[in-house]
């Protein structure tokens, strides 16, 4: 492929180091180095543009964003929360741009984690039961006192990803426990679900779409530590403390040790649902399956991290595929849906 002009898009990371976020939104600098890296080394002219938490700069940034071939977005939220993800991608389409990964629809649509799973099950694709409760809701115990007697819940932030809010106290059998948690959680990062908990076994399929939606090798986590089998959780800390607790107890196995029939159906409901939500290019559907081998989808995520100690990186290295070529074979396939004849680029600034 011949050299492109690549434009690199991510958030400048915009919280102190002491701000309990603080990790997951600087780990979007990890990816920066790795695909500036992948790029420059295989031939690419690379440019970063780091946007920040001030909306009028960011603007004026785009405004003057150049004419590059490409443009490879990282892009993740403003201020260490979600928002503006879709806003941004959505933007730069809008100038005209081929742009890396799922299109503004699917990250509008995937940030939102009540409409992700009315979709869902409006298209016969199992996810757990739940209810969204907005900032400024009266909690309506009756409710959650019915759904605790069915069995354990999982209280999470319902327009964030990357384990935004989810710890050990986020699984909940009591209606006290539910109540804090929820007050706990909308305090910080507004409207809340409160799910089902599925207890059981947890799964991430990795898709590479860069034709036609492929799983990549399936992987599980494999919990350990204190606490009944198929109780676990992958926490916050988990996530993004490396070489913590609850990080060891959460060690990834890909590929996952399943029977054929299970990887299949576990393949069928997750390409099902990157199709379904209009996930573009790569993605990562997150599921759990019961002791009775149904499987729930928990999540999907439309531009997951595609860092190198990340699980998508994971995937691709036990599919055969190197980092490089990954990102070499990414900007080749964006670049193809270029409009060769577009206009001039509307301005995003007067």
């Amino acid at each position: 492929m011949k050299p492109l002009e690549i434009l690199l898009l991510y958030n400048e990371p915009a919280l102190s180091a002491d701000d309990p976020d603080w990790a997951s939104e600087a780990g979007v600098l990890e990816s920066v180095e790795a695909v500036w890296a992948a790029l420059v080394a295989r031939g690419h002219r690379a440019r970063k543009l780091g946007l920040g938490s001030s909306v009028a700069k960011v603007l004026e940034s785009l405004a003057n964003i150049g004419t590059p071939d490409v443009v490879f977005n990282l892009f993740e939220g403003l201020g260490g929360v979600g928002r503006g993800e879709a806003e941004i991608t959505g933007l730069v389409e809008l100038l005209g741009f081929p742009v890396t990964g799922s299109p503004a629809e699917c990250l509008a649509l995937v940030r939102d984690k009540a409409r992700t799973k009315w979709l869902l099950a409006g298209a016969g694709l199992p996810s757990p039961e739940f209810l969204l409760i907005a900032k400024a809701d009266s909690l309506r115990t009756h409710r959650l006192d019915k759904m605790l007697s069915e069995g354990p819940l999982i209280v999470k932030p319902a327009h964030e990803d990357a384990s935004l809010g989810i710890g050990p106290q986020s699984v909940v059998t009591d209606l006290d426990a539910l109540t804090h948690q929820i007050q706990q959680l909308r305090g910080r990062y507004g409207p809340v679900i409160v799910e089902r908990f599925i207890v059981g076994r947890e799964f991430n399929a990795a898709i590479l779409a860069l034709s036609e939606p492929e799983l990549l090798p399936l992987a599980e986590i494999e919990f350990s530590g204190d606490g009944p089998k198929g109780w676990q959780i992958v926490t916050y800390d988990a996530k993004w403390d490396a070489g913590s607790i609850a990080d060891r107890a959460t060690p990834p196995r890909c590929p996952a040790r399943v029977d054929q029939q299970t990887h299949d159906r576990i393949s069928q409901i997750a390409l099902a649902a990157f199709r379904l939500t209009g996930c573009r290019d790569y993605a990562r559907v997150d599921l759990r399956m019961d002791d009775q081998g149904r499987v729930y989808v928990l999540e999907v995520n439309g531009n997951p991290d595609i860092g190198p100690s990340a699980g998508l990186a994971r995937a691709l290295a036990v599919a055969g595929i190197g980092y490089e070529e990954f990102v070499e074979r990414l900007v080749e396939y964006s670049f193809s849906r270029r409009t060769p004849h577009r206009s001039a680029a509307p301005s995003v600034v007067r």
